[in-house]
Formats: C-alpha cells, sequence, structure tokens
C-alpha cells in the first residue's frame, strides 16, 4: 500500500466510524477520532482500530464478512460481494472495507 492509497483509505474509515471508536476492551481507551489528523490514524496498523469497522458494518450495514487467512469477503448481497486477498491478514481485511465504501459514497 502506497502512502496515498493508506491515507485516503483511512480517511474513508474515518468518516464512516464517525467522532470515536468504541473499543470493548477492558484497560483500553476510546479512540476519538475527531480530534486526530489522516496521518494520526492507524486502521491499515492495527487490528484495535480496524475490528471496530468490522463490527460496524455487520451490526448495522447488515454485511456478512469473513476473515479466513489473508483472505476477506464482505457480502452484501448475492449480487454484492467485495473481495481481497494481500499478503498479511490486516491488509486483506484493510482493503476489503475500504473497497466497501468507497462503493457506498
Amino acid at each position: 500500500m502506497n502512502h496515498e492509497e493508506i491515507r485516503t483509505g483511512n480517511e474513508l474509515i474515518k468518516e464512516f466510524m464517525g467522532s470515536t471508536i468504541h473499543i470493548e476492551q477492558k484497560d483500553v481507551k476510546d479512540i476519538p477520532l475527531a480530534f486526530l489528523a489522516v496521518e494520526d490514524l492507524k486502521f491499515h496498523l492495527s487490528w484495535k482500530w480496524l475490528m471496530p469497522v468490522v463490527v460496524k458494518i455487520e451490526e448495522e450495514m447488515d454485511g456478512s464478512v469473513l476473515i479466513e487467512g489473508n483472505y476477506c469477503r464482505i457480502k452484501v448481497d448475492e449480487d454484492t460481494v467485495f473481495e481481497n486477498e494481500s499478503d498479511t491478514k490486516l491488509e486483506a481485511v484493510w482493503r476489503t472495507l475500504v473497497e466497501f465504501l468507497e462503493s457506498r459514497s
């Protein structure tokens, strides 16, 4: 992933998530997105940042998210599927989420 791709994708995820990412883990604080610059976003680097996005898509967008090995698929309906296979599991999930969100904008 190049810098511009990361910047654009993370900005799209930030817009989708709103002002805060709620982390449901003991001793982990929520992430206040509203006060962070795009360069400070870590969606492409951290499961702590990325998994709340997956949960929101599953719960609010009725998307079915499958993560298996270095492959990720989001199935919205029979005709709408987003999928990626990458070098790492995190990258595959990030890329798939970004493609899904790009289709909605």
